[in-house]
């Protein structure tokens, strides 16, 4: 899950150049304000509120801990299911929500209340179809020089198609992939992941009349794995790929295709920042009080799939995919000098 990185005020920086100065503006400390991040699903093990304090600008260390809070999730009966805190303004659930059915979040903290708009929780979401198609990802790297230069390099991009209805419109996902490989004798079994740099989200065209979700890109795999791996001594034994997928709001659409434009953001003073992504999260006995944040009610799904990828002498390309039904943890990054049994292998 990306973290939320707040921006306590908007910057108008002057600045001037002479002959000999360069003036700098002073910088105004902003009293923290909550941060709310979210995500309640039908999978105990994704359900999570973590409550922090947003930092100064110029802050470099860890966003603090809310201490003290409680966090209430209620349904459309009134019913209130209160937060487990298992660790310092880190809450879980114990039940989770039922699809169709309305919730929203109670947060309370001191002397005040913060409540979200109500959700209701969508259906389970389902991929259609996965497939590859050929590709060329092109980028740009630095010479020795340090002048940029246009690298292109072949590959496949993973797409799927999905289902839009009435009840689930709207999607995101998070795609882990897990480039396999082995090394040395004797050998020693490794895995390297590389995840989404931004939300990867999906949802009808505008003016489309469409009920299909057509070629949404997941990922980038390249057929020389050794471009990711940046060691041609390993070995590759193709890639597994971990596919997580929720059905989302029209609203969570929105708010996460804010936070892109920030992630995104190439440094201008029009560049979005978090204070103008608006959540649904507000503080009910003073309006005037800031809150960042958003509740996100989504339904939840799992997909693995294993793929190897490549190109013959003669130029010619071809994908392999596997879909694979079993769902052990994986850690991030590692090797061992056996064949773990976490890993798939053609």
């Amino acid at each position: 899950m990306k973290k939320l990185t707040y921006i306590s005020s908007v910057l108008v920086l002057l600045f001037f150049v002479s002959c000999e100065e360069y003036y700098n503006p002073d910088m105004d400390v902003v009293s923290p304000i909550l941060v709310v991040e979210s995500r309640v699903t039908n999978d105990p093990s994704h359900n999570y509120v973590e409550l922090t304090k947003s930092l100064d600008y110029y802050s470099t260390d860890q966003a603090e801990k809310i201490e003290g809070a409680k966090v209430e999730l209620i349904d459309g009966k009134d019913s209130i299911l209160t937060g487990i805190e298992s660790s310092t303004g880190y809450f879980t659930f114990s039940n989770t929500p039922i699809t169709g059915e309305t919730y929203y979040l109670r947060i309370i903290w001191g002397n005040d209340i913060y409540e979200s708009e109500k959700v209701v929780m969508p259906p389970l979401p389902t991929i259609d179809t996965l497939y590859t198609k050929h590709t060329i990802s092109k980028s740009y790297q630095n010479d020795i020089y340090g002048s940029p230069v246009l690298v292109e390099t072949p590959g496949r991009e993973i797409c799927i198609d999905a289902t839009v209805t009435p009840q689930l419109e709207y999607y995101l996902f998070d795609c882990r992939t897990i480039s396999q490989w082995v090394w040395g004798s004797p050998p020693n079994w490794g895995w390297t992941s590389k995840y989404d740099e931004t939300f990867n989200i999906a949802g009808p065209k505008e003016f489309s009349l469409s009920d299909k979700i057509i070629e949404h890109p997941l990922s980038f795999l390249e057929y020389d794995a050794h471009v990711f791996l940046g060691d041609v001594n390993k070995t590759s034994l193709g890639w597994l790929i971990v596919i997580e997928q929720y059905g989302i709001q029209k609203e969570s659409y929105d708010y996460h295709e804010m936070l892109n434009k920030q992630l995104t953001a190439e440094g201008s003073l029009f560049d979005p920042v978090l204070t103008q992504v608006y959540g649904n999260i507000h503080c009910t006995n003073d309006s005037s009080k800031v809150v960042v944040g958003f509740f996100d009610l989504n339904s939840y799904r799992q997909y693995r799939y294993l793929l190897r990828v490549g190109m013959e002498i003669n130029g010619e390309t071809y994908a392999i995919q596997k879909r694979i039904n079993r769902y052990p943890y994986i850690p991030s990054d590692g090797y061992l000098g056996y064949r773990p049994s976490f890993l798939e292998y053609y």
